[in-house]
């Protein structure tokens, strides 16, 4: 999904931001409905236990590559682009860490939260010129949804730190 939706985002004037931005949220329904139905269905596997957050993380930092590029997210909100990529990261690795050493950390409901606030961030980032051809408010409110996005991407990065160093202590 990510080539084509850079592909997409390189096509002049609105129709490439809408696209885009279709692309992004598709990927996140469809991802979020392939996690919903596994559980549903008790088809989960360790496989996608595993993949499946690192894609996530990988739409999540490319569409910010891409937002940081084209200019749609500058100044001060590249602060909040780092600090989200930070945590991605250092949260990815140290869930990994973890599982290596038999503990697991359950995905939390601000988890959850945050990637839902981040997804609707970005994608009316996404949106860029088209989304300011519908009103100047776009593209704050979307800016404005990334801050939030940030502040609980510090609050989980926090909490998931806490938890896991607790619960490998308990393990050793």
């Amino acid at each position: 999904m990510i080539p084509a939706l850079l592909i997409v985002y390189l096509i002049p004037g609105p129709i490439g931001n809408w696209l885009a931005c279709l692309i992004f949220y598709l990927a996140a329904i469809t991802d979020y409905l392939d996690g919903w139905l596994a559980r549903k269905l008790e088809a989960t596997s360790e496989f996608g236990r595993m993949l499946d957050p690192i894609a996530d993380k990988l739409m999540v930092v490319a569409v910010i590559i891409i937002l940081i590029e084209f200019r749609d997210i500058s100044g001060i909100h590249t602060l909040a682009a780092g600090l989200i990529i930070m945590r991605e990261i250092l949260i990815s690795w140290f869930r990994e860490y973890l599982t290596d050493r038999g503990v697991t950390l359950a995905v939390s409901q601000i988890a959850k939260f945050k990637t839902t606030i981040q997804m609707i961030a970005l994608g009316i980032l996404l949106l860029g010129e088209a989304g300011e051809m519908i009103s100047p408010l776009i593209k704050i409110t979307g800016l404005g949804l990334f801050w939030t996005a940030t502040f609980f991407t510090i609050w989980t990065a926090i909490d998931y730190l806490s938890k896991g160093l607790a619960l490998l202590k308990e393990n050793n």
